[in-house]
């Protein structure tokens, strides 16, 4: 990997660093409409790789073609219309105003889980034009994983497109992620985690996602323990009506349509959107395709100092199931195994709607209300072939989520200080039953579980010349509460309500080292309490874990404290995001490698101590007129210091062990090159290296290292049509991105990921 990062840079270098040295050709200031400088603007050149990053005074500088006597800009920034002006080429002294969408926005909620372009957090946020180079229709984490340093998305079908999949955050999975949407929670509050396969196509109707790593900014909803991902959706404050159509097709029978409109801000002053996709594949691994259909609808009405906003999806989607990792051995014979029965299957829905009402109430306070109703249900088909009498049991569940929150923002209350406070409350509703195929009717188990939440946080922020504070804490009480089948569970057994209440606060510091670069520092403790999984080791409550359940606090809840400190360095000819971290676990949550009897969730246990620290970077440097350069990658060692392993003879106890999944080096490189105005080539590089597969470290018990090559070439037919190819794992690695332990526990198990594979997508905006 090393030799393919110093390849891409030897190859930009040699053809343009006199390009490095050449002073900056257009340069000005951008503010908003209130005549404040904004910091974090994006400036480019459609349809090249020029591009700049405004200071804190919101001064750009831009390099632009030499041979050209007038230059396009466009100016964006998220939460502002974005702006577009036609100047003389090396004009100085350029003035551009970004409006922002509106007196009123429901972006208020965004921002309360949010963190700044400048604020102390390590975050990666993915604007509008980034998401339309990256988005295919794919699932969130598959895009994700392209734009963020310290991501791994795992696919169990091995298509890096849908089915299920999972990420990692430093090595932490996604259940220890907390995930909104318009600043409301996405995730299973018990189970914790989020299914994308249920979602799809979201990112075609977002209009940002940032992704926080390590202990971020206050949040509703799960714990942002390994960080946070929020989507903010498209924006409807856009006068001008739309329309769009997406065809796709590729390796493995993709194919996939969507279509959406948008009637722009009426006479009205109300505007929608609506979207709605529909596609299918086969899978890579054998029998683990998936049928897939979305809709997605928005609208809003504008008043003077209001806002009313609608938005929801909902989705049905049939999986083919390959959630069984495949033993080292075969999976080495023959990549496309799929352990897991033909007949293994779902069929699953997910609903969301969420109301939003914001007001102005003066010109430093804005209200923001909003509630939310979250469902999701379906089929789990798993076959127990050669079991006596028994052939596929259904594995059904029903999730219904009402929530409501309340975001109050004021800006100058004393000067240079502004504060945001809010309150979220809700009540999570969960039905686990279980089912022998075909007696549907009469489940031989059934149980549920109930878990609330109120929370509420208060942010604040002080700006004193170069030098920016902040503050904020979290304060979440939740209680979980079990009924189990009393079929399994003896009537007389009274269980208790498991209660916790986290104080969860986070300082920071930023400040202005020179015009062009600043550096940042925080402090942060997040509380996780435990997932109906974590407690039970399997899917039902029984004898064997109702001792968990009668006593709360033996599965302890977790808790990081975590240091971060960086810099960012923007001027007209590179951007670069340095990061350094320390995260400290009380009581750790562990993946141990092994799986529940049913194989599709891995066991845990608490360790009492464990450390996470790196260094993480993201890059992008322009070289030259038609040539940009992406770096990014990770460095980090992980170590929990001592695990013991439950049910052995003879206690063993390991030390200083490297935690599952959790790889020391990742690297990432992209070389972007516009070959004509309308035609661009993007090649990246992708590298991970060796990840341990069971906590003791038994040697060959890894994922190997690998390196993946992917490509892209986008033709801008006419302004309105694209046509874009790519293609993934160019060199036909053999790769997986996750795995356990086989069943028999003789041997790693993998999840294979496909040999090169292409996507041709044709895509009509007007």
């Amino acid at each position: 990997m090393p030799r393919l990062i110093a390849a891409l840079l030897a190859t930009g270098l040699a053809a343009t660093t006199p390009s490095l040295l050449a002073a900056a050709d257009c340069s000005g200031r951008i503010r908003s409409s209130t005549g404040l400088p904004l910091q974090g603007a994006s400036v480019r050149l459609p349809g090249t790789p020029y591009g700049a990053i405004t200071n804190r005074d919101g001064i750009f500088r831009l390099s632009t073609p030499a041979d050209a006597d007038s230059v396009t800009l466009v100016a964006s920034m998220v939460g502002h219309r974005p702006d577009t002006v036609r100047v003389a080429n090396k004009s100085t002294g350029i003035s551009i105003v970004l409006e922002e969408r509106s007196k009123v926005s429901e972006a208020l909620v965004v921002s309360a889980v949010r963190a700044g372009a400048q604020d102390a957090v390590a975050q990666t946020t993915i604007d509008a034009a980034r998401l339309r180079e990256l988005h295919v229709g794919q699932d969130p984490p598959f895009l994700l994983e392209q734009a963020t340093p310290s991501f791994i998305a795992a696919s169990e079908s091995g298509t890096n497109f849908s089915n299920y999949g999972t990420f990692r955050i430093r090595g932490i999975d996604q259940t220890r992620v907390n995930i909104t949407l318009n600043g409301a929670p996405l995730n299973d509050m018990i189970d914790q985690g989020v299914f994308f396969s249920n979602l799809t196509d979201i990112g075609n109707s977002i209009s940002s996602m940032q992704v926080q790593r390590g202990v971020g900014t206050s949040s509703n909803g799960t714990a942002s323990y390994a960080g946070s991902i929020n989507f903010e959706s498209v924006d409807l404050s856009e006068s001008r009506p739309s329309a769009a159509v997406q065809l796709s097709g590729g390796s493995f029978n993709l194919a996939r349509a969507s279509v959406e409109l948008s009637t722009g801000r009426m006479e009205n002053d109300i505007s929608a959107h609506v979207r709605l996709t529909t596609f299918s594949t086969d899978g890579y691994r054998r029998n683990s395709g998936t049928t897939s259909t979305s809709l997605f609808a928005s609208a809003a009405w504008y008043g003077t100092n209001e806002l009313v906003k609608f938005t929801g999806f909902m989705g049905r989607t049939n999986n083919q199931l390959a959630y069984v990792a495949v033993p080292r051995s075969i999976a080495i014979a023959d990549p496309r195994t799929n352990i897991n029965d033909s007949n293994d299957r779902d069929d699953f829905g997910q609903q969301f709607a969420q109301l939003q009402y914001v007001r102005q109430l003066s010109a430093t306070t804005s209200l923001v209300a909003s509630a939310y109703y979250g469902g999701a249900g379906g089929d789990f088909f798993v076959t127990f072939p050669g079991e006596a009498g028994l052939a596929q049991v259904n594995y059904p569940l029903r999730n219904d989520h009402v929530g409501v929150q309340t975001v109050v923002q004021a800006t100058d209350v004393a000067p240079g200080l502004d504060v945001t406070a809010g309150i979220h409350a809700y009540s999570f509703f969960r039905r686990n039953f279980e089912q022998v195929v075909p007696n549907l009717a009469s489940p031989y188990y059934d149980d549920r579980t109930r878990k609330n939440e109120l929370s509420a946080f208060a942010k604040a922020s002080w700006t004193h010349g170069a030098v920016r504070l902040l503050a904020e804490t979290q304060l979440r009480a939740v209680g979980l509460h079990f009924t189990p089948d009393r079929r399994t569970v003896d009537a007389s057994i009274e269980l208790p309500v498991h209660t916790w209440t986290f104080l969860n606060p986070r300082i920071g510091i930023e400040g202005t080292v020179t015009p062009w670069m600043t550096a940042w520092a925080s402090f942060g403790r997040t509380h996780r309490e435990p997932t109906r999984f974590d407690m039970l080791g399997a899917t039902q409550i029984s004898n064997a874990n109702l001792n968990v359940v009668q006593n709360p606090g033996t599965i302890r809840h977790e808790r990081v404290d975590d240091i971060e400190a960086g810099i960012r360095y923007a001027s007209d000819w590179a951007s670069v995001h340095l990061t350094a971290f320390h995260m400290m676990f009380t009581d750790e949550i562990a993946p141990i490698g092994q799986f529940i009897e049913q194989q599709f969730v891995q066991l845990r246990k608490n360790v009492a101590a464990s450390t996470r620290t790196g260094l993480e970077m993201e890059s992008v440097i322009r070289l030259a007129a038609p040539v940009s350069l992406r770096l990014g990658g990770t460095l980090m060692r992980a170590r929990i210091s001592e695990f013991v392993p439950d049910n052995v003879a003879t206690p063993v106890v390991y030390r200083n062990v490297v935690p599952i999944l959790t790889p020391s080096v990742q690297a990432q490189a992209g070389l972007v090159v516009a070959l004509l105005p309308s035609l661009t080539l993007d090649v990246s590089a992708r590298h991970v290296g060796e990840q341990w597969l069971d906590i003791t470290n038994t040697a060959g018990f890894v994922l190997p290292a690998f390196t993946v090559v992917d490509a892209r070439i986008a033709w801008a037919v006419v302004p309105q049509a694209t046509i874009s190819v790519r293609a993934f794992n160019l060199f036909d690695e053999r790769y997986a991105t996750s795995g356990g332990i086989s069943a028999d526990g003789t041997e790693p198990a993998w999840f294979v990921q496909p040999p090169r594979n292409i996507l041709a997508m044709v895509e009509v905006r007007l």
